[in-house]
């Protein structure tokens, strides 16, 4: 039989193990563990919150822009009467309204009095030194980098609950194959303890696969623990309860991966939102740049205001008044303010461009180890696929041997060791190339989206 068809037998032996500890109708395949994760994993919450606060940013920072209309109303008390308050023992020169003819009652000055000031002021910015256009556009391109956000968010969390999904899984089987050891050894401990009663073997022989067998039960406590801690950690994932078991859906394929290093890395330069999000950062970099060059350049406003005040509501004299015109203010001398945070600015620049190409660096480290790790693990699928079937073999051998009276308890229980060694180091292999094969597609900004395509 050809290796491959080999492999392909024995991953399909694997996932019938596995896959008989879950019911058809009761499963979680990984394709709903991610679906779970991005439903209720504070990840994906935070992220998505911090989006929306981006839309309103924006919208606040559009809104400076335009017309903006004040209210402001002042009720109080004075010793002083203002200005604009006849305040003489003379007769006023009018006593009547001239519009509807009716007596007016002018209140007398006292020492104290109430007065009230109603102003309302519109105001239209016409020119800012590019700083509200400059909020703006950086408000627009934050709503842009936490969009990309998201996509980083899903990648990750999609990455977390393959690998979560997948080391569960390599759990069982390594508890399966640690069962499967003390099952081995205690029944070849009958078979000592037979071969004892009659004198063939010494109670060395006893006593020897006794020990192995106690090992043999401490690695399966060990992985019947790994087991409950990796669904833990799953079930923490995905948002369900610490406790839940749920069984999970079992399918083990292997298809070798072809793409090569380069292919790899170009779709990452492609496809990472991190790199877009890095581009946003330097726009948003420039854009206070001229946010703080705008304080040394004059701000234009168009103004326009009324304002009615008197002494009291009732008693009002009809003391209107408004303004228009257009108000201009110029930063003349700040005390090295403006400078200040004009290079603060601009060093806040260089930091983004050097973190983009930190970012760059990282990626393509990131790429080639999982691209190398992808290739290792596959190799290593066929290598240990080959020792289990040859270490199953001479299990059996040395078996044959020690029951006919040719061959050693140690060679039995260390062919067993080997043997349980070999489907060990199979299993880690798998389970290693399915984790590896996620960690690539997260790196090149692909798991998601083949996740979703599923």
């Amino acid at each position: 039989m050809k290796l491959h068809h080999r492999v392909g037998l024995s991953l399909l032996l694997l996932s019938a193990v596995l896959a008989s500890t879950a019911s058809a109708q009761d499963h979680l395949t990984l394709q709903e563990c991610v679906d779970l994760a991005l439903k209720n994993n504070p990840a994906m919450q935070i992220a998505e919150a911090n989006w929306e606060k981006s839309t309103w940013g924006l919208k606040e920072a559009k809104g400076y822009n335009g017309l903006r209309l004040d209210y402001n109303f002042l009720y109080g008390r004075s010793d002083q009467p203002p200005s604009w308050y006849n305040n003489t023992t003379a007769q006023y020169p009018l006593s009547f309204n001239p519009l509807t003819g009716a007596a007016i009652q002018y209140p007398s000055w006292s020492n104290t009095y109430s007065f009230y000031d109603h102003k309302v002021t519109l105001t239209l910015p016409l020119y800012s030194g590019h700083k509200l256009e400059s909020m703006s556009d950086a408000a627009k391109r934050g709503q842009i980098f936490f969009d990309l956000e998201r996509t980083t968010t899903k990648q990750q969390l999609a990455l977390d609950t393959t690998t979560s999904y997948y080391t569960a899984l390599q759990s069982i089987h390594l508890r399966d194959v640690a069962k499967e050891g003390v099952d081995d050894f205690s029944a070849h401990l009958s078979d000592v303890k037979q071969q004892f009663d009659v004198g063939n073997v010494p109670f060395s022989d006893v006593l020897q696969t006794e020990v192995r067998l106690a090992n043999a039960r401490n690695n399966l406590i060990k992985t019947q623990n790994a087991v409950t801690m990796s669904r833990y950690k799953l079930n923490k994932t995905i948002g369900l309860e610490l406790v839940n078991d749920v069984p999970l859906d079992a399918p083990i394929s292997f298809e070798p991966y072809t793409a090569t290093l380069a292919d790899d890395l170009a779709a990452a330069f492609k496809n990472r939102p991190e790199l877009e999000q890095a581009e946003q950062r330097i726009a948003i970099a420039k854009d206070k740049v001229k946010i703080a060059n705008s304080d040394s350049l004059p701000a234009v406003n168009a103004v326009g205001t009324e304002e009615i005040n008197d002494t009291s509501p009732g008693t009002s004299k009809h003391n209107t008044s408004w303004t228009a015109g257009i108000n201009i203010s110029f930063n003349v001398f700040d005390n090295g303010v403006s400078k200040a945070k004009n290079k603060e600015a601009i060093k806040d620049l260089a930091v983004a461009i050097g973190q983009k190409r930190q970012l760059e660096d990282a990626i393509t480290l990131e790429v080639s180890n999982a691209h190398l790790n992808v290739n290792e693990s596959s190799e290593r699928i066929t290598n240990n696929e080959v020792a289990v079937h040859q270490s199953q073999r001479d299990y059996l051998m040395a078996k044959e041997r020690y029951n006919v009276g040719i061959g050693t308890n140690l060679d039995v229980m260390d062919a067993e060791l080997a043997m349980l060694q070999a489907k060990t180091n199979y299993v880690m292999a798998i389970y290693d190339y399915k984790n590896s094969r996620a960690q690539l597609s997260k790196a090149i900004g692909s798991l998601y989206k083949e996740k979703a395509a599923k």
